[in-house]
């Protein structure tokens, strides 16, 4: 196989190579991520697997390229790097249900390792055969060669980061995506054998593509005690993804809204009450602190039953701010969330404070899934901009998931701090958990006012039986916190890194206590 044309597409060969290697990188996030979070750990285990795989790759493929430095040799390699890369979809569940046990950071460490460590070591082997079959047997301008090929493989991998990223994830889905990038390798390889070596049998490379002839149902199982558990809605979306699972037991049923497996609300669909006890909390605040509202606005909308409940309680007008327009359409569809009746943008709601110029009764911040805190929302440049969309006599709520741990109080005692140099009173409430000798892992409601008025505890909505006593006695819940230990500023921020215990614990809960077959779908 000598000539321009070989040549050519083995130039092909490696930028198409170069460009899988980092859709691999970024796609593993969406694939661990839901179990074990997208956390600096995750992402640490992604990119010490990639390297080391890489490394491991370019050193064992050098070595083979000069004892066995063929065309055949190559795309046997990439044809098994598509073989390593089609059955990730199929394997992932028991992989990462093995690795569960192990913890949330060597979890995540072992199964990037099993699940991406082969193909990326293959991918690896490319970049060493291909400057060795691209040189021949000639001696001369290998340094040119060699930088030629490495810029090409380089220009490939900023191709697939912008389509993963930006086109591929927000379209196709994660399995979709693993099932492209294996079909390019494969491929590649047929295509080796079909044009330079005239084999009519590269026809066979696409038999593996008959396992995607089975499409895998959504699970449902059955608990011990009845309760049918059915996930209806899994879908990838640019910031996370979705989930709507159904639990019914007799005429009962409960359903449950999820961004990468954390809990973002849920109704009992029998009586259409919320049965996310915090979503009371706001309610019952915005209330207690602001009895004559008219105007509201809702920064993250999950299930959007806030807003709903505002209108139709309270006549509050509300404004919706939501970042990810899948949540937008899965709350409308799945849990009677109204766009027509919510005016809701589509954007980064630190963004939409800077642009509008409407005060607001009350502002709601519920952008906390309980993952990664959006650090550019709590920040004193951030609240300076609540400060000027809030109403002289308004109230800014914010949901924050906390735990009851002393030692895991630095991120939200920091939070206080901060608001104190916007705000001059806040307040802050805890779920009942709060109170457990047990850690635990709670929300705590930080009431932010530019006015000292009085609290007037009039609520008296209904609520979901079994919260009653519970949000009844939520006032008073009011704690003091420590002085906090940070300034969150946009040039200094370390929220992600004060409350990783908080979010380590509160991940752990979920994979432990949750229905393994919904967790790892």
């Amino acid at each position: 196989m000598k000539g321009e044309g070989p040549n050519k597409y083995l130039v092909f060969t490696a930028f198409a190579c170069g460009s899988i290697i980092m859709v691999v990188e970024l796609i593993g996030s969406r694939i661990i991520g839901p179990p074990f979070g997208v956390s600096l750990f995750v992402w640490t285990s992604l990119i010490t697997v990639t390297l080391v795989s890489l490394a491991l790759g370019y050193w064992i493929g050098g070595r083979l390229a000069d004892r066995f430095g063929s065309h055949g040799a190559l795309f046997t390699v990439i044809f098994l790097a598509g073989l390593a890369l089609i059955i990730v979809p199929a394997i992932k569940g028991t992989v990462i249900g093995l690795s569960l046990s192990l913890g949330l950071r060597a979890g995540s460490l072992v199964s990037s390792t099993a699940l991406f460590g082969p193909p990326l070591f293959l991918l690896g082997m490319v970049a060493p055969y291909t400057v060795k079959l691209y040189m021949g047997d000639g001696k001369d301008g290998i340094g040119r060669t060699v930088g030629w090929l490495y810029a090409v493989s380089t220009a490939g991998s900023f191709i697939g980061t912008v389509l993963t990223g930006f086109i591929l994830i927000p379209n196709l889905g994660v399995n979709n995506i693993v099932y492209l990038s294996s079909a390019a390798l494969i491929l590649i390889a047929a295509g080796y054998l079909l044009f330079f070596r005239r084999k009519a049998y590269a026809v066979a490379a696409l038999l593996p593509f008959g396992l995607l002839l089975f499409p895998k149902d959504l699970p449902s199982i059955v608990r011990p005690d009845g309760t049918n558990v059915s996930l209806i809605v899994n879908e990838d979306s640019a910031y996370g993804q979705i989930k709507v699972v159904d639990y019914t037991y007799g005429d009962n049923k409960i359903r449950e809204f999820l961004l990468e497996n954390m809990i973002q609300g849920g109704v009992d669909m029998k009586t259409g009450l919320s049965v996310s006890k915090y979503t009371y909390y706001i309610e019952k605040l915005a209330r207690a602190y602001k009895p004559d509202a008219r105007r509201a606005l809702v920064i993250g909308l999950g299930s959007g039953i806030v807003p709903n409940r505002f209108e139709r309680l309270y006549g509050i007008k509300t404004d919706v701010v939501e970042i990810n327009p899948a949540v937008v359409e899965a709350a409308a569809r799945y849990f009677s969330y109204d766009k027509s009746l919510h005016p809701t943008f589509i954007e980064d709601g630190r963004y939409f404070l800077k642009e509008s110029a409407e005060p607001y009764d009350v502002i709601v911040l519920d952008a906390f899934s309980g993952d990664i805190p959006p650090s550019h929302l709590i920040s004193l440049e951030a609240f300076e901009l609540v400060r000027g969309r809030l109403s002289r006599d308004g109230v800014l709520l914010i949901n924050f998931i906390g735990s009851n741990v002393l030692e895991d109080l630095a991120a939200p005692a920091s939070l206080l701090r901060t608001l104190k140099e916007v705000f001059p009173n806040i307040d802050v409430y805890t779920s009942v958990e709060y109170s457990d000798p047990a850690p635990r892992v709670v929300n705590m409601l930080f009431a932010a006012t530019l006015e000292k008025r009085p609290i007037e505890d009039t609520y008296d909505a209904e609520v979901h039986p079994g919260y009653e006593d519970d949000v009844r006695t939520l006032l008073a819940r009011r704690i003091e916190l420590p002085p906090g230990e940070a300034l969150f500023t946009d040039d200094f921020n370390p929220v992600d890194f004060q409350d990783f215990e908080t979010r380590e614990r509160f991940r752990y809960s979920i994979i432990t206590t949750s229905d393994r077959a919904i967790i790892l779908d």
